[in-house]
């Protein structure tokens, strides 16, 4: 009998698990890789010392909130962003 309850007790608990499953938020695969692709392209320009502080820090600020709205699944306004970034990258801001 006890053997039956444990049983009992241990498929509600494995049944149970599956109701608190998180669903993952969307993601595009193509955004993170520009993102990350601007990123790369921020950092070789820092390294290069092309950019002045001030510059590198409006540049990394807009490049998390492009990364946030990834994340968010607002891709769009994450493209929005990230034109920004490279528009700022090619006029040699």
């Amino acid at each position: 009998m006890l053997r039956r309850a444990v049983i009992g007790v241990a498929m509600a608990c494995l049944m149970g698990g599956t109701a608190y499953a998180v669903d993952e938020e969307p993601t595009d695969t193509a955004c993170s890789d520009q993102v990350t692709a601007a990123d790369e392209a921020i950092q070789s320009k820092i390294d290069a010392n092309t950019l002045s502080e001030d510059e590198a820090d409006k540049l990394n600020r807009l490049l998390d909130e492009a990364d946030a709205l990834c994340t968010q699944g607002k891709f769009q306004e994450a493209s929005a962003k990230l034109a920004t970034v490279n528009g700022a990258m090619n006029n040699g801001k």
